[in-house]
């Protein structure tokens, strides 16, 4: 089938820009007026040259939380839970570190990251079919940072607990329930979770690039992520299959004359369960929702070692694009794709907000260090703005990294926009506690606290 005249404008967009993004290699997929169309950019692995493919597979990281969000919504559909039940109910061998949180969490709270706990987890229990049951049997050691529906903060643990409870619920393994209620329905016959099996099909590897000196890529290592974290973002895809995927939730959960999802349960999914922060205007079931201009998008974003995704939905016009890259450095390829094709397949631009003018004692008001698990930030002013520096240790390899400097301007007295950079359009925030002072900082949708009368010092894990 020969392709549409703006999705040849597309292709010329990508070539033009691979090697500026620091991306070696990408594949995009556009559903619209009724068809899909897909293309590969660049090379799979930068060692061996190897193309992308249209068909090439790439990790789609945490894109996989819709598609674990969508399994809940159809036991929804049966009957075998109700979203306002504590989950506890469900695992009665729960234990969380705060009683009180343990008694009252829900899968609404763990499928809209409202649940407190702490999210970013990712210690290995094998490869075995125990791997998600041993990882919840663990969560006693995470500290609960708010109560049960207070802060919105993006949680990979929970979405790991939610797997672990459809597990139970259908006694079987995870990726096998995702694999027969999901997969295999819609025709994603490369879609797996394990490695062993995406190597069979053509398939990216991730690269990295050095964040201070911009050299690279590297081969990212190592490939898979831990596979008691399947639930958060395990799933290795193609855009084709991706595109599969959004036609059912832009289809009213139907797939040719099956019903695989009611379109009550499509709806609530995208409807606002609660306002997301500065990661999105708001987080539905599994969904992070915009409402740029009035219109509504429906999207999630995916980040592993050396990929970066997307899936980016407007169901009010059955339009669906789809972005894999392979690069650590995916996000500014991924953010000019989206806002390239929005504007020109369904006329919708995006607008930042306006930068203000905040006093200087306000910003020194923010200023100081702050720390979550494995990153340790100070938040210094920089002229007009604030300037974050952060020190990250990578979750599956222990290593630390300085990163240079994130430079944002206020956009509120408490909320900052990244204005330059491939972080772009990223924003921060910072919530009061008693004092008048910022008790948390939030960013990518992280909490971290806020380290009164200390200097900074190691990352603590």
């Amino acid at each position: 089938m020969a392709e549409s005249a703006v999705f040849e404008e597309l292709g010329v967009f990508v070539r033009d820009r691979l090697d500026t993004w620091k991306v070696p290699g990408l594949a995009v997929a556009v559903l619209h007026d009724g068809s899909t169309e897909e293309r590969g950019f660049g090379v799979a692995h930068a060692e061996t040259g190897c193309p992308v493919r249209p068909d090439t597979l790439f990790q789609i990281g945490s894109i996989t939380k819709v598609f674990t969000a969508t399994v809940v919504m159809q036991l929804v559909d049966e009957g075998k839970v109700d979203l306002d039940t504590p989950v506890v109910q469900y695992l009665p061998n729960l234990e969380l570190a705060d009683a009180e949180a343990q008694r009252a969490i829900t899968l609404r709270h763990l499928l809209s990251h409202t649940s407190g706990i702490e999210g970013d987890y990712f210690a290995d229990f094998g490869w075995g079919d125990d791997a998600l049951a041993k990882y919840v049997a663990n969560l006693h050691t995470l500290r609960q940072w708010t109560r049960p529906g207070q802060l919105w903060s993006y949680c990979n643990s929970g979405f790991n607990l939610a797997g672990r409870v459809i597990e139970v619920l259908l006694e079987k393994p995870y990726e096998q329930v995702v694999k027969e209620r999901i997969f295999d329905p819609l025709g994603m016959s490369r879609s797996t979770f394990f490695a062993h099996e995406a190597i069979t099909f053509p398939v990216s590897v991730g690269h990295s690039y050095d964040p201070v000196s911009g050299a690279g890529p590297q081969i990212a290592r190592p490939y898979p992520i831990p596979r008691s974290s399947n639930p958060a973002g395990g799933i290795i895809s193609t855009v084709g299959d991706l595109l599969r995927f959004a036609a059912l939730h832009l289809d009213g959960g139907r797939i040719g004359d099956t019903q695989l999802l009611s379109p009550a349960s499509v709806e609530a999914m995208q409807q606002p369960q609660v306002v997301a922060a500065n990661f999105a205007d708001a987080y539905g079931i599994g969904w992070a929702i915009r409402t740029p201009g009035g219109a509504r998008i429906v999207e999630h974003g995916g980040s592993t070692n050396g990929f970066q995704a997307q899936l980016l939905l407007v169901p009010e016009q059955r339009f669906a694009v789809a972005v894999l890259t392979n690069s650590s450095r995916g996000t500014a390829a991924i953010r000019d794709i989206e806002e390239w094709a929005l504007e020109r397949y369904c006329g919708i631009t995006i607008a930042q907000p306006a930068v203000v003018s905040v006093a200087p004692e306000q910003l020194e008001r923010v200023a100081g260090l702050y720390r979550r698990p494995g990153v340790e930030q100070m938040v210094r002013v920089e002229h007009d703005g604030i300037a974050v520096e952060s020190t990250v240790q990578h979750p599956l390899t222990g290593e630390q990294t300085k990163l240079p400097p994130i430079v944002a301007k206020p956009i509120s007295l408490n909320e900052f926009l990244v204005t330059e950079g491939d972080y772009r359009g990223m924003r921060i925030d910072f919530i009061d506690g008693e004092s008048g002072r910022p008790t948390f900082m939030r960013f990518g949708g992280r909490l971290a606290e806020r380290v009164e009368e200390e200097e900074p010092g190691q990352t603590q894990g």
